[in-house]
């Protein structure tokens, strides 16, 4: 599936934290909807068009471009996390979409043929390749002439306080990790504009624009959907996983109260 690269990452999406967000494929898809819609829209998916969903996660973005390239149109989806994976093919068996592939594999180095996509697309995965610019650089030749690329990614950490606000208010009962550099792997790896124009511009893409969208997070529909996404696949859940007694019950009563 992979050489070297991405190895922390393969691990990470196929434990304890792939797992959890496999089983809360549903209430992710609520959240991040309006990420979906956009990026879809800004390649620009229709009928007919071959796609590629980069770090597909549990489908929830590939089931979105299935239907709108249906009837002959094909969409193929790749993550390294095999419980993720099993979530996607299970949606899509239950939806009977049947013009949806899904690979097992890293896509930093799986072998896909030239000009075999019209689009690629990403909601939330790009932030995560160990070596973006190496990985882009291998798969724009992929799409096809006049094909077209749109990543959903995060802004900065201070940008994001539906992630970052639980984080502050718990910090204190808990042994917080170290938060990764601007430029390793992580949700905020993307979060430098300069950055992106630079990895895209060098993999040969042209025309590249980088557009801000503003919306509420809907951390889930009940305050215990809230609270568990919080716990269990937000960046407190490593931490908690191993605190115990009146701190973790502390950094719950914060968590809770935000």
């Amino acid at each position: 599936m992979t050489d070297e690269t991405n190895m922390d990452q393969i691990e990470f999406w196929n434990g304890d934290h792939g797992t959890s967000w496999a089983r809360y494929a549903d209430i992710v898809d609520i959240m991040f909807d309006e990420i979906t819609q956009a990026v879809l829209d800004a390649a620009a998916i229709s009928t007919g068009d071959r796609v590629l969903d980069l770090g597909c996660g549990s489908g929830g973005t590939t089931l979105a471009i299935a239907d709108k390239v249906t009837p002959i149109g094909s969409v193929t989806a790749i993550d390294v996390s095999s419980p993720m994976l099993e979530r996607a093919q299970h949606r899509a068996d239950a939806a009977g979409i049947v013009n949806a592939t899904f690979v097992l594999g890293d896509a930093s180095v799986y072998p896909f043929a030239e000009h075999s996509f019209d689009a690629m697309v990403s909601r939330l995965g790009a932030m995560f390749f160990d070596d973006p610019e190496y990985t882009f650089r291998r798969m724009v030749p992929a799409l096809d002439s006049g094909g077209r690329l749109a990543l959903g990614v995060w802004r900065g950490p201070s940008e994001n306080l539906w992630a970052m606000g639980p984080v502050a208010a718990a910090k204190e009962f808990l042994e917080m990790p170290p938060r990764p550099g601007p430029e390793e792997p992580g949700p905020f790896s993307f979060a430098d504009p300069d950055r992106v124009r630079s990895i895209l511009g060098a993999a040969g893409l042209t025309d590249i624009d980088l557009a801000p969208l503003d919306f509420q997070v809907p951390l889930g529909r009940t305050l215990e959907e809230a609270l568990n996404f919080a716990m269990e696949m937000g960046p407190l859940s490593a931490p908690l996983s191993t605190v115990t007694g009146d701190n973790r019950q502390k950094a719950i009563a914060a968590i809770t109260e935000v």
